[in-house]
């Protein structure tokens, strides 16, 4: 897709994004949790952090006193899948605004996914497979060895990697993950574990081997597209979700000529499967703020995609630091 129509893409969509602020910002009322996470994932992504400090507050005095939340800013029961986006979303932030209680927050976050952990390395959610549940504590957890402090990592280590290695060991002989009670198909499921929770052991120097299991999930991922360029009968979700695992994947084992012709033909149906302002779930429906929200996170990593430096779209995951040094270590692991 051409860079130029992108950034007017992006630039278009965010001004629509913010024009919507009151349907998700904390600071204007209680509002659905999952959409205000993939809200402040556009923010942060737009290099807009620094400016929206008052949304990570308002976030951080949303947390519940287990170190949870729950799916609605006013739920008092806490659930792992959005806590663990919630924690994702803060421990990102405040790479940037460096922020007490922010920092505060992120620790307490920690703690409920030490908590929660079932002994076989899995967390469970009622709306979602332990497979994809688990999938996200462990991306969390994947940003704190990235770029906590020790005091975060300690405890964390042996967690994430019982939570990695149960996902590893879910994973079918064909690349793919199935739950054959949520999302069958393995769409969904698939890109998620990949670019969300075991990508991330190739930038973090106490990773797994993760390379086989990775270019297995990039090949089920390429082989399941269909001919228009979506996946899953045209879902905009799951399609944007595999094509951001392709990019991350892609990019990350070197494999670009490999997932270029897919992630070209991907970009252009996303874009063709716009409204006049934002995405909805399927083509010809009315708008989801969510799934706009997924559509300038799709874009934005794009453009990383895009760039000659080999880490910009990892850290788009903050799996990485922005620190140059670091990237000899990486280049070595790879």
């Amino acid at each position: 897709m051409d860079l130029d129509r992108v950034t007017a893409l992006i630039e278009s969509e965010y001004g629509f994004f913010q024009r919507e602020r009151a349907r998700w910002s904390l600071t204007a009322g209680p509002q659905d949790m999952e959409l205000v996470a993939h809200a402040l994932r556009v923010i942060l992504h737009m290099g807009k952090a620094e400016e929206s400090l008052p949304e990570y507050l308002a976030l951080a005095a949303a947390q519940h006193p287990d170190g949870g939340w729950g799916r609605e800013s006013a739920e008092k029961e806490s659930a792992a899948w959005v806590s663990a986006f919630m924690g994702l979303m803060l421990i990102r932030g405040n790479a940037v605004l460096k922020h007490p209680v922010i920092e505060q927050s992120v620790l307490k976050a920690v703690r409920y996914f030490l908590d929660s952990q079932k002994p076989d390395g899995r967390w469970k959610d009622a709306e979602w497979g332990d497979l994809d549940t688990t999938s996200h504590p462990v991306s969390f957890f994947n940003v704190v060895l990235a770029l906590g402090t020790e005091a975060m990592k300690a405890p964390v280590r042996p967690a994430w990697r019982k939570g990695l290695r149960f996902i590893l060991q879910g994973q079918s002989e064909d690349g793919g993950w199935y739950d054959p009670v949520f999302h069958p198909s393995g769409v969904e499921t698939t890109a998620h574990l990949v670019q969300d929770a075991v990508i991330a052991s190739l930038f973090l120097p106490e990773g797994l081997p993760v390379r086989p299991a990775c270019e297995k999930g990039l090949r089920w991922i390429l082989n399941h597209q269909e001919a228009e360029g979506s996946w899953d009968e045209k879902n905009v979700d799951h399609t944007m979700d595999c094509t951001r695992s392709a990019l991350l994947i892609s990019r990350s084992l070197r494999h670009e000529v490999l997932a270029r012709p897919t992630v070209e033909k991907a970009m252009d149906w996303i874009a063709a499967s716009k409204n006049e302002n934002g995405w909805p779930d399927f083509p010809g429906l009315e708008t989801s703020l969510e799934r706009t929200c997924d559509g300038l996170d799709t874009l934005l990593k794009y453009q990383a995609w895009c760039l000659k430096d080999p880490l910009a779209t990892a850290r788009r995951w903050g799996y990485v630091t922005g620190e140059t040094a670091f990237l000899p270590a990486v280049e070595a692991k790879l």
